[in-house]
């Protein structure tokens, strides 16, 4: 059975057909007694026979003319928008037709009737139309397998979202913060460096690698970032002032 009790009792009495449907089932639990069945097994049958004798009834569509008879022939399009598009995102289908079911679907002693010109918006797409003649005819569906599933997973992408969110701000603020830190240590570095080298050889090494990051070099050209020149610099004198203090012993020893 696909409608809970109280859903079928609901929809039989809207349908104008729960006395006679309630006839079917005292009968129907009588006959399964008759038959042997336990009292509660026999009770759970008989709700079961009258879902199957008494299924919903079809959907139809009010006509484009509320005050034209319904027998009437009618040219009209089934629906009154002729420039949706035919296809957009399903959980936007499926929204628009929960927003606006209590809207474009009565419940009639004949079965439910689909107004689409009640509708408060403008469907997303021909696709929402479908969707919500579908789910007048399995509102049970609808309400507690599609809709909730949509749901839970537009629910997950913005939770997902926020996260994503909140991890790039932290790496942005780590980034940063290294940044800084390198950015001081490289200065730190250069100074102590420079201290051992001389001023001429300084403003050499400066001049070197000022040609290097203005990719001035036809036969070599070297792109060195402004944040990278202070720590390149660093190197460079160090290694000079190392091979300065390697060459000094041997000298003296000669």
């Amino acid at each position: 059975m696909n409608e809970s009790k109280l859903e079928l009792t609901e929809r039989l009495r809207a349908e104008g057909r729960w006395d006679e449907a309630a006839k079917f089932r005292e009968t129907a639990r009588a006959d399964f007694r008759s038959k042997g069945m336990k009292r509660a097994e026999a009770v759970e049958a008989a709700w079961e026979a009258m879902s199957e004798a008494f299924p919903p009834l079809p959907v139809a569509e009010a006509p484009a003319d509320p005050g034209a008879p319904e027998s009437a022939p009618t040219h009209a399009p089934p629906v009154p928008w002729a420039d949706l598009p035919t296809d957009a995102d399903f959980a936007d289908e499926v929204r628009w037709v929960h927003q606006q079911y209590i809207r474009i679907v009565e419940e009639t002693p004949r079965g439910r009737v689909i107004h689409w010109e009640r509708a408060s918006v403008k469907p997303p797409s021909t696709g929402a139309c479908s969707l919500a003649r579908w789910a007048a005819e399995n509102r049970t569906a609808f309400y507690k397998d599609m809709l909730p599933r949509v749901m839970a997973k537009l629910e997950d992408g913005a939770e997902e979202e926020t996260n994503i969110r909140r991890e790039r701000m932290a790496l942005d603020e780590i980034d940063e913060l290294l940044g800084e830190m390198n950015k001081q240590i490289a200065e730190e570095l250069a100074e102590e460096l420079r201290a051992g080298v001389s001023a001429a050889v300084q403003k050499r090494v400066q001049e070197l690698v000022s040609k290097w990051s203005q990719s001035t070099w036809d036969h070599a050209p070297v792109s060195v970032p402004d944040d990278a020149r202070a720590s390149l610099e660093a190197d460079v004198c160090g290694l000079i002032r190392d091979c300065i203090a390697a060459v000094r012993p041997a000298a003296g020893g000669e």
